[in-house]
């Protein structure tokens, strides 16, 4: 059901039309009589009504929905999204996929958030279309826009038609876009250098490691690198593998392992060649879960803390700051290595 406006314009006015519009909307909402889901005037049908321009409209609209007051869906008009007109921050997450510690990153964002702000969230999935998409359907509807981007030449292109002061870049891109925008991210080359640095006494104890990545995505080439340099620097025997099957594993073998396709393979190795993990052959996994924990035991995991990223990100934001800040990364030491 479309709702009426009861806007009483000052005749002398010493607050531009466009903020009485939207302190209009504010007031009926806290009053009761506007609520969530509810349609509101068209801009053609308010330009009628009390003769604006509808630059003036579309422009208390666009205020609004950049607040997370207002929706619209094409060829249906603008309706009610937020009952809650104190906050100051609607912020667009665009993320890659959701997956538990993707999770994580977003519950430590929205609760950090909560106090004076909301968030929509989507996943681009690392399809192009998708992602341009994502980004063009959101132009001015936000107050910030916090990107994971998407690793294709034409991502740069779709971020910048967002307004450049508004865009944060959260999680990957920090090489690329490190110049450009504020940021919190993992620096995956530095990460898995200093990680193996930080360890070398427990490196020390194998003949040799394996760096198993399935995948040739920039981040990924960028803990090869990292990998590399500590395993030619202090030396160490090493290879990095796409494919578990294509080596011989070894006694005296450590795996550090991206996939979790990979790391189940490894374990079952492990039960059935009588392989003790922690000794005869070593185990690291990318990413912490609560499972890897308990697998066998408990797998040693290397980690950027994501609660951390998605709170940082967040408090950013609040506090009206424009950072490039990397993310605490840290190894969970447990018996498999």
């Amino acid at each position: 059901m479309k709702k009426h406006l009861d806007i009483q314009f000052e005749e002398n006015p010493s607050v531009p039309k466009y903020r009485q519009i939207i302190a209009a909307v504010q007031q009926q909402i806290e009053a009761g009589e506007l609520k969530k889901g509810d349609k509101i005037p068209s801009l053609n049908m308010l330009c009628r009504q009390y003769c604006l321009s509808q630059d003036t409209v579309l422009m208390a609209y666009n205020v609004l929905k950049a607040k997370g007051i207002l929706t619209s869906e094409v060829g249906k008009g603008y309706f009610i999204q937020n009952e809650n007109t104190d906050f100051k921050h609607n912020v667009l997450l665009v993320f890659d996929r959701l997956t538990a510690y993707k999770e994580e990153l977003y519950d430590g964002f929205k609760e950090a958030l909560k106090r004076d702000g909301s968030e929509q969230i989507f996943f681009h999935h690392n399809n192009l279309k998708m992602f341009q998409t994502i980004i063009d359907g959101a132009i001015g509807d936000y107050s910030e826009y916090v990107i994971m981007p998407i690793d294709h030449s034409d991502g740069f292109a779709t971020i910048s038609k967002l307004p450049k002061n508004k865009v944060f870049i959260l999680d990957q891109g920090r090489k690329k876009y490190k110049d450009l925008f504020p940021y919190v991210c993992q620096d995956f080359e530095r990460d898995i250098y200093r990680i193996l640095k930080q360890h070398a006494q427990l490196v020390s104890k194998y003949q040799r490691m394996v760096l198993v990545i399935r995948h040739q995505k920039s981040h990924f080439r960028d803990i090869v690198t990292g990998f590399r340099d500590y395993c030619k620097q202090h030396p160490i025997t090493f290879e990095v593998v796409c494919d578990l099957k294509s080596i011989d594993i070894r006694h005296g073998d450590a795996f550090i392992v991206v996939d979790d396709r990979d790391l189940e393979f490894l374990v079952r190795f492990s039960i059935d060649h009588q392989l003790k993990l922690g000794t005869d052959l070593g185990i690291v996994s990318y990413n912490e879960t609560p499972l890897k924990g308990i697998v066998a035991t408990g797998i040693a995991t290397i980690s950027t803390d994501f609660a951390q990223m998605g709170k940082t990100m967040a408090e950013m934001i609040l506090n009206h700051q424009k950072l490039k800040l990397d993310n605490p990364f840290l190894m969970n030491e447990r018996n498999s290595f």
